[in-house]
C-alpha cells in the first residue's frame, strides 16, 4: 500500500508487525509492506496508529478562474510560496505546444515576469536553462538554473519536467537571489481535438517575501504564463533563435 502526504513527521520504522519506510521532509511518503503484515487485523491497526501522527492538510483550492484558465494552490505553512497548479485547453497539438516550451529564447515573451532566459551549453547535450525573474522594487530579482526533460508517450501526450540544479557556469548577478528550489512540469494531453495543459510549479524563492507579493504570485504567475503561452501557441510555431 502506498500513500502520500505533505508535512513533517518523526521517524517511524515499525508499528506493530508492519514495516514502514518514510521519506521525511516537506514531502514525504510512506510505504507499508503487506508481505510483512501477518494478518489484516495488524494491518488495519497499523494504519490507525500511523494516522494519529499524520496532520491533515487541505487539498488544492481554486484561487482564480478567468479566461478559461483555473489556478489552484496548495498551502503549506512551512513554505514561503504555495504549490501552484493551473490548467487550460489550447487549440494545438502537444507537439506544437512543446515546441514553444522548448524555445527558451521566447521565454521573456510568455513566462510571467521572466527578465532573461538562455540555454547553458552542456557536454552531454542535456537541456539546462538559466532563468531570471523580475521582482517589483524593493524586492530583489530571483534567478535559477533548471534542467528540463521531455517524455513523449504512446498516447501522444507529452510531459515536460524541470527542476533546479547547480551550475558553476551560471554566476549569481549582483543584487539577485538564487532560488534554492524550483520544480514543476507541463502535462500536455490531447482531448477531443484540443490539448489539455496542466502547469504545476513548486518553488522556494529564497529569503523573505512580503505577504502581498506571495498572494499576487499565487494568482498571477501561472495564470499569465498560460494565457500568454496559449495566445502564442495558437498563432503558429515559435520563431527561430535570433529573429
Amino acid at each position: 500500500m502506498h500513500a502520500r502526504q505533505y508535512g513533517r513527521i518523526a521517524h517511524i520504522r515499525k508499528i506493530g508487525h508492519a514495516q514502514v519506510d518514510l521519506k521525511v521532509g516537506n514531502h514525504y511518503s510512506f510505504v507499508m509492506h503487506p508481505a510483512r503484515v501477518p494478518n489484516i487485523r495488524y494491518f488495519l491497526y497499523s494504519l490507525v496508529i500511523l494516522g494519529t501522527f499524520l496532520p491533515v492538510y487541505a487539498e488544492f483550492t481554486v484561487v482564480r478562474e478567468e479566461a478559461g484558465i483555473t489556478v489552484k494552490e496548495l498551502v503549506d505553512p512551512e513554505r514561503t510560496l504555495p504549490i501552484l497548479k493551473a490548467n487550460t485547453s489550447m487549440a494545438a497539438s502537444p507537439l506544437e505546444i512543446a515546441a514553444w516550451v522548448g524555445a527558451v529564447h521566447t521565454y521573456t515573451q510568455w513566462q510571467h515576469n521572466c527578465a532573461e532566459a538562455h540555454i547553458i551549453p552542456q557536454a552531454d547535450d542535456s537541456l539546462v536553462i538559466y532563468n531570471r525573474v523580475a521582482s517589483p522594487w524593493p524586492v530583489a530579482d530571483r534567478d535559477v538554473v533548471l534542467q528540463s526533460t521531455v517524455t513523449r508517450n504512446a498516447d501522444e501526450s507529452i510531459l515536460i519536467e524541470f527542476s533546479n540544479r547547480e551550475d558553476s557556469a551560471a554566476r549569481i548577478p549582483r543584487g539577485v537571489v538564487r532560488m534554492p528550489r524550483l520544480t514543476g512540469q507541463y502535462e500536455l494531453t490531447p482531448i477531443d481535438g484540443v490539448t489539455q495543459v496542466i502547469y504545476t510549479i513548486d518553488s522556494d524563492p529564497g529569503g523573505k517575501l512580503p505577504a502581498w507579493l506571495v498572494r499576487r504570485a499565487s494568482r498571477d504567475l501561472p495564470f499569465f504564463t498560460l494565457k500568454k503561452l496559449r495566445k502564442l501557441v495558437e498563432s503558429g510555431p515559435p520563431p527561430p533563435p535570433g529573429d
